[in-house]
Order: C-alpha cells, then structure tokens, then sequence
C-alpha cells in the first residue's frame, strides 16, 4: 500500500472519528494518531492475554468503524472482540467435532521472498518480524497442517476474517446459481424488493456477484476520502456506534440512493465494494426466506466438524452483515478452506463445494473488466504476479485455478484446489509506516508450488 494511500485512510479515520475537531492547524496524520489507542505501542502478542480493564473500556467507547481499522492498540481488542461493541449472530458448527492431522513440513519455513521494506526474509523470520504485526497463520495440504505459527494470538482465539469472509457469500450464491435457485440474469430486485424503483432495478445479479454493478459504490480512495460517498456511508450506518449523540443513518437507505456511474453501464468494469456483497446477501434471503444468518449455518458451518461457532455481527437493526463481519478461530477458517479441495471430507459430514460449484466460480468473471483495475495493483502488491480475474467475490483467481481473498488490516484465504492446498492468515497490519506491507500470501502460493513439485 502506497503513502498516499496511507494519508488517504488516516484522514478520512482522522475526520469521522474526530469528527470537526480533526480540522485543526495539526497535520491529519499528528491528529489520527493522537487519538487514543490509534498508535502502535503495543507487540501483536499482548492479544493472547487479557487486555487490562481501563483499556477495554477505552477501546469500547472508541468504536467506530474507521477507527477498529487504524491498525493500533484498540485493533489489537477489535479484532478478537467484535462481539463486545457489536450485536452478534452465533452459528453453531457440525456437532461432531474432528481434530485436524498434522505433518510439519520444515522446509516452508525456510521459503524465501523479497520483501519492499526488510529484503529478502525466510517465512521463519518474517512471520515473527514486528514490522508485519501477523498474528496467525496455517498451511494445509492434502488435509493435514505442513506449517502454523501463532506470533499474535492463541488457537483457540477467534479473530475477524473481514473480507475474507465474503467468500461465503460467493459461496452460497454459487451454490443457488448452480441449483438454478438464482437466476444470475435476473434483476437484483427481483430478489430484493426493498431496492425496487431505484438504480439497483438494471443492476443484475452477475453484477453483484463479479462487482460489476456500474453504480457509485466502489471503495477506492475517492470513496474513502469523501464522508458523504455511498461507501463511507453505507459502512457508518453499518457499524453504528456507540455514542448516542451521533446519528446514524439506516443502511438500507443509503443502499437505495446509489447512482449509476456515468458512461458505464453494469457489466462494464470490476468494481469492488462491500455494498454489492450486502446486498447479495439480500439477494439470498430473498431466496431461502430466512437470514443469511440460518443460510450458512444451514448449507456451511453446520457440515463442518469445528470446534466453535462462527460469529457473524448485525447491523444496529439486527441485519447480518455478510460483508465481511465474520470472526472464527483460525484453524476453524482453515477447516472451511479446506471445504473447497479434495480432502473436503477430512473436516465436513458433505461436500458442500461440489465440482460444479467450482467449476461455475473458476469460469466466470471477465479478465477484460479486470484488467488494470486496483485489484490487479493488489495482487502485485500480495503475491508479486498478475491473477487472470477476480469473480464470485473472489479477489484473485490465478490461471492454474488457485483462488485468494484478502480482508482489512492483513486477513487472507489461499485455496489452491488442484494442489489440495489451503493457507489462511490473521493479521493486525496498520495503515501507517512503517507497517503496512503484507507478503505472507506470496509465501503460501510459494508453499503450494513447492510441496506439489510445480
């Protein structure tokens, strides 16, 4: 991530946390990180103890959106606890449950890439280097766990997915679209009837589901720079807070006031944004008739022999947001990746990712509309190669098949189906220097390559 990326994001937190009083002769950067429980001060390993009382209570009254992803000490409580400042959803998972084999491969620690910032470092040593700030990673292959390391956290410890976690709502429209649930040519209205007379009328499900809805709602630093785009709202109304003096706006509002980009149509060009896997996730309780909530326990987590509840957070009305607001313990994480490769049955009573699942995610999506996009900026940035597109919520989908999505502050889900393997992170990455450069994923595209001999 760039600086000025970097000075777009602390900004933009500097204001909607502060709100005017951000306005001051101080840089925007002096005043971000002036807030309490903004900076660094604490090791990504003081998350594996009770944080003290007057802590706590700070970060709870500090909650905002914006302010949970600076990357600071209050992330360090966030990310763990997000059910302490958040209403929440448990999804309970299979009742049986099923320890995961291992067969340490030693040689993975010893993968070497080309870091930016510190030079070439062995995975050994970068993942424990306090610049990084991960807090837990797990490799799988052939269902057993090859390589693990828990610099920031316990096993037991849940943790945030962010946006990795919008691979169940790629998931499970796939799976509706595979069942011929969901007509992905159809209108998103058809589904989703509290969008009905607005923009979203033109907008079909394809286009929710490959983010190409041609409508003003992408995140990119424009959006975040501005407290009055549709995504700055959208999240703010999402998250609420817990100052009562602030008003906040009703989600489903601000989603029915979307516009149309102008000379572009939906189809044109991947755009990324958390509101259109919102409102996928709409688009499937029009479906099921139930909350997104009971769907993927219903069709996922309940197949899945894990040892603990999944955790999905609601909007202040109650509304799962399956934009991202998932929190699991990350061996529980690797079981779901482990859903999407051969050895589904090590950790699930059924195959919930069929072939056909598969085989629909991995064809769609247009490398024409990806082409030269922010997300391509990323994945040089993650893996230093080029994916050929990104599609059902998909950030990456690389030529030999492998799939990747990234979340906020360094989450990430690597599911390489032809090699059965599978690697997922937690992180507490700041938005700030010197921190801010995340290489793990490349390390796990290395591992794959390496224990498959190609």
């Amino acid at each position: 991530m760039g600086n000025k990326t970097v000075m777009i994001l602390i900004a933009i937190s500097t204001v909607l946390f502060l709100g005017t009083q951000a306005l001051s002769q101080e840089s925007p950067v002096e005043n971000a990180l002036n807030v309490p429980g903004a900076r660094v001060t604490l090791p990504v390993e003081a998350a594996k103890k009770p944080f003290p009382k007057e802590f706590v209570a700070g970060a709870q009254k500090a909650f905002n959106s914006f302010h949970a992803q600076m990357g600071g000490d209050h992330t360090l409580y966030y990310l763990q606890n997000l059910s302490s400042v958040m209403r929440t959803d448990f999804v309970a998972p299979n009742t049986a449950y099923k320890p995961l084999d291992y067969a340490i491969d030693p040689r993975i620690g010893q993968i070497t890439i080309t870091t930016d910032s510190e030079g070439s470092l062995k995975l050994k040593d970068y993942i424990v280097h306090p610049t990084f700030r991960h807090q837990g990673v797990m490799m799988l292959h052939k269902g057993r766990v090859v390589y693990e390391a828990y610099p920031g956290m316990l096993p037991t410890q849940v943790h945030f997915w962010a946006s990795a976690s919008k691979t169940f709502t790629g998931l499970l429209s796939a799976k509706f679209v595979a069942e011929g649930k969901i007509d992905p040519a159809a209108s998103v209205t058809h589904y989703v009837k509290a969008l009905a007379g607005t923009a979203w009328d033109k907008v079909r499900v394809i286009d929710l589901i490959n983010h190409t809805t041609g409508l003003d709602t992408e995140e990119n630093n424009e959006a975040i720079l501005n407290p009055k785009s549709m995504f700055v709202r959208f999240v703010f109304a999402a998250f609420g807070s817990p100052d009562r003096s602030v008003e906040i706006e009703d989600w489903l509002q601000v989603l029915r006031e979307a516009e149309p980009l102008k000379g572009e149509g939906p189809g044109d060009r991947f755009r990324y944004s958390s509101l259109n896997t919102q409102v996928l996730g709409l688009v499937i309780e029009g479906v099921t008739g139930i909350r997104v909530s009971d769907v993927i326990g219903q069709e996922i987590w309940g197949h899945l022999k894990a040892r603990m509840p999944l955790l999905l957070n609601l909007a202040p009305d109650g509304q799962a947001l399956n934009f991202g607001m998932i929190s699991t313990t990350l061996p529980d994480m690797a079981r779901y990746a482990l859903l999407w490769t051969p050895s589904w049955q090590v950790v699930s009573d059924t195959q919930v990712v069929t072939k056909p699942i598969l085989d629909l995610i991995r064809t769609s999506g247009d490398p024409e509309t990806f082409k030269g996009g922010a997300k391509e900026k990323q994945a040089l940035g993650l893996f230093a190669e080029k994916p050929v597109k990104g599609a059902y919520q998909f950030d990456f989908i690389f030529g030999d098949g492998a799939l990747y999505k990234h979340g906020n502050t360094g989450q990430g889900i690597y599911i390489d189906p032809e090699r059965d393997f599978v690697a997922v992170m937690f992180s507490a990455t700041p938005y700030v220097p010197p921190y801010g450069e995340i290489k793990l994923p490349a390390y796990m595209r290395a591992a794959a390559k390496m224990l498959a001999g190609k």
